[in-house]
């Protein structure tokens, strides 16, 4: 009753969830990632950078000639308002003035590299230039050239362009690259890239724009980039695993129960542990986790293979008996399944060792639903049950495998089950290749991460992964530090390491950078020589140009807060902790090569670190690889301990065919040129605690002519395989070399078994 009780909690807990919370589930992959704690500042970064890129999305419109990219963008352009909370496709002329207005009072201290070269020349050579300029109809930046007769700041307001792809033409962001013309549309998202009902309204809204540019333009090219296009097609996937997963496992599970059978009442019995199961793990889940992943509901999947095992135990061992006493037959049962239960559950468990919070979810998911599954067994069924089993002619010849089953190694087809083991240990083990690379987890489509990339490419559009923090006791110390750094970076430009960089110091000198600048400049125009000059060709009084110079420095904060810095935000992070830090964004990056020329540059700059975080992330689950494999033996150790305690000398019988089918599992991907990774080491936990649980079973009941328990070991690994061979068959690559290693150890398990159990009556 008291179980029932809580079950009924769970049921309670759900409703109200879906009735008032009405929760979504988490489709960000960066969810299920680890967290890198050595460098929280790091962390910090890119936290923030990844939250403010999660609303951003980047449409590229293409056609051959301008008119009819512009038919196709306005086309295109014509029903976004309803997904986005802006939508930016032109710079206003009133913008621009406004931007230069602001600047020109301190343009005094805001020079080019091209502008300190030209005051380094003398004063013969500048005199030249700024009567050039006089006669000339260039523009003057918007100034007039008695208030900026070297054409200084327009030569800044030049440099702040240069690099970027994207410019303006007739007032649009546009871009001309690959001998076409593109039109530009930034989104700013209402709501993030993981609200699921978000997804499906912006790809709808996208698919709608398609269609209205195309019927606008035959021949127009779209393009595509953004974190919220990915998540939508990594949910849809997910959402579509989960329904296959799901449906498939139950629907064969259900099938084999009922050829063994044969009775409604055994199908709703060996089913009631699974729905229980499922009921209370999904109800602790959400209870613990403030958002659940979907992966973690896909991985949920699989416990329909394992939930049933203990009803299916119970059920199969009662076949036939009389009299039909089921509480004695749970007594019976009790210590076998508990060992079962307990194994398992630790193998599970163990998935929370792992650094990758979607494990996490997944480890309590499953814990929980085996034990209130085991529950059900215990307490309920035997209330529920109120007459024996009745065996079927499936059920029998099942059963009765177990009296020819060979021997490991002894008579011919021992023997040769023996040689294929190990040969298949040499040929699979010999070609493993262990690899770390978070990258090989990605699940988007190739399509979307080539438009992706393309997008970066013609845009000039930095990368998320890999770039410089720059921390400092102030924001005057975090622009001095990137100045330090920007002539670093320009030499990687100049030798092709980079295509560009964007930092902020580019934007915003430093107030030191500011006062050296206005020195070298008044130092210019105070000349004698240069005054002479001006004075003799036009007449003009030269000191009288000295007055306009906008010697005054430009504050941090004051820049901050007007409009001209919103393009460039993103690349202040603020106050972190004790510290202030910006990034230092790179374009352009490409190969292990680059990336190791890159990550020395900020050396003996203090406060300049660098961040590749694929390879951070990459290191950590090397990391933990390696401790979860010695977890595993760890395993092995305390579950020979365990089972010693009850079955002596005999324990061996259990534990090694389990060992051998990890190594199985193991070699199945190396046959399969899969990598050997995190996500195999965790498969292995699962092998561990199912593989186990065969062996106590047939330890448990080593009669060879009682084919009950062979049964019911049948009847689970089928079940499980089942599950864990759908999850084969996932997309996501992680799941599919975790479902391979699951697929291949749990059924060498059921095979090697019952070749190392003991003979004879007990």
């Amino acid at each position: 009753m008291l179980w029932l009780l809580l079950v009924l909690a769970a049921c309670a807990h759900l409703a109200w969830l879906g009735v008032v919370e009405r929760p979504r589930p988490d489709s960000d992959v960066m969810a299920l990632l680890p967290q890198d704690d050595r460098d929280p500042v790091a962390e910090a970064a890119f936290a923030r950078m990844a939250a403010s890129a999660e609303r951003r999305v980047v449409v590229m419109i293409g056609a051959a000639n301008a008119a009819a990219a512009r038919k196709a963008a306005d086309a295109y352009l014509a029903g976004l308002a309803g997904v986005a909370a802006e939508v930016r496709h032109r710079v206003d002329g009133g913008d621009l003035a406004a931007w230069r207005g602001f600047l020109a009072p301190y343009r005094g201290g805001l020079l080019s590299e091209q502008g300190r070269a030209l005051l380094a020349l003398n004063a013969d050579q500048r005199a030249d230039h700024a009567l050039a300029r006089l006669y000339s109809p260039a523009s003057g930046g918007g100034l007039a050239w008695r208030e900026d007769p070297l054409g200084l700041f327009a030569d800044w307001l030049m440099d702040q362009a240069s690099g970027q792809r994207v410019r303006t033409v007739d007032g649009r962001l546009w871009v001309s690259a690959e001998g076409r013309e593109w039109a530009v549309v930034l989104l700013n998202l209402k709501d993030g890239a993981f609200s699921l009902d978000a997804q499906q309204a912006l790809v709808d809204h996208l698919d709608a724009g398609r269609r209205r540019a195309r019927a606008a333009q035959a021949d127009v090219e779209i393009l595509t980039a953004g974190i919220a296009p990915i998540a939508a097609a990594v949910a849809a996937e997910a959402r579509n695993e989960f329904s296959a997963i799901g449906i498939g496992s139950t629907l064969g599970v259900i099938l084999l129960v009922f050829l063994v059978f044969r009775r409604p009442g055994a199908l709703v019995l060996s089913v009631l542990p699974l729905l229980v199961g499922t009921l209370c793990a999904v109800s602790a889940t959400w209870l613990v986790f403030e958002r659940v992943h979907v992966l973690t509901l896909v991985f949920g999947a699989s416990l329909i293979g394992v939930g049933v095992d203990y009803g299916v135990h119970f059920l199969a061992s009662g076949i036939g008996e009389q009299p039909f006493d089921p509480k004695r037959r749970r007594d019976q049962l009790n210590p076998g399944l508990w060992l079962a239960m307990v194994t398992t559950v630790l193998a599970y468990v163990a998935l929370a060792l792992a650094p990758f919070p979607g494990l996490r979810q997944m480890a309590l998911f499953s814990g929980c639903g085996l034990v209130a599954a085991w529950l059900t067994v215990m307490l309920w069924f035997p209330y529920l049950q109120r007459r024996a089993t009745h065996g079927t002619g499936v059920g029998e010849w099942m059963g009765h495998l177990r009296a020819i089953w060979p021997s490991f190694g002894r008579g011919k087809l021992g023997g040769l089950m023996m040689l294929i083991t190990f040969a298949v240990l040499a040929a699979g083990l010999a070609r493993i290749e262990v690899q770390d690379d978070v990258r090989a987890l990605q699940s988007a489509p190739a399509a979307l991460l080539a438009e992706q990339m393309r997008v970066a490419t013609l845009a000039g559009v930095p990368s998320p992964a890999q770039f410089f923090v720059v921390q400092g006791a102030s924001p005057e110390a975090v622009l001095q530090a990137q100045e330090a750094l920007a002539p670093r970076l320009a030499a990687r430009v100049a030798d092709g390491t980079l295509s560009g960089y964007e930092l902020l110091a580019r934007h915003i000198p430093s107030a030191a950078r500011q006062a050296a600048d206005c020195a070298m400049l008044k130092a210019a125009y105070e000349a004698p020589v240069w005054r002479a000059r001006i004075a003799d060709t036009t007449g003009i009084d030269a000191a009288s140009l000295s007055s306009p110079l906008a010697c005054k420095p430009l504050a941090f904060d004051a820049w901050l807060a007007n409009a001209v810095s919103e393009p460039f935000r993103s690349l202040w992070l603020g106050r972190i902790g004790e510290q202030y830090a910006g990034v230092v964004l790179l374009k352009g990056v490409h190969g292990a090569a680059a990336l190791g020329r890159l990550q020395s540059l900020g050396e003996g700059i203090p406060g300049v670190s660098w961040v590749d975080k694929p390879g951070r992330i990459s290191s950590v689950i090397a990391r933990y690889r390696g401790l979860m494999s010695g977890v595993i033996v760890l395993g092995y150790l305390a579950s020979f301990w365990l089972l010693w305690r009850r079955y002596g000398r005999e324990t061996w019988r259990a534990v090694v065919p389990t060992l051998l089918a990890s190594l199985l599992a193991a070699a199945a991907l190396g046959i399969a040129g899969l990598p050997f990774q995190l996500f195999a080491v965790l498969g292995l936990f699962i092998v561990l605690g199912m593989g186990i649980d065969y062996g106590i079973f047939l330890l448990e009941h080593p009669r060879s002519d009682d084919g009950k328990p062979w049964l019911a070991v049948t009847l689970s690994a089928f079940s499980t395989l089942l599950s864990f061979g759908l999850l084969a068959l996932s997309h996501t690559p992680a799941l599919r070399v975790f479902g391979l290693v699951c697929l291949v150890g749990v059924g060498s398990s059921w095979l090697l078994a019952p070749a190392f159990a003991r003979r004879g009556v007990q």
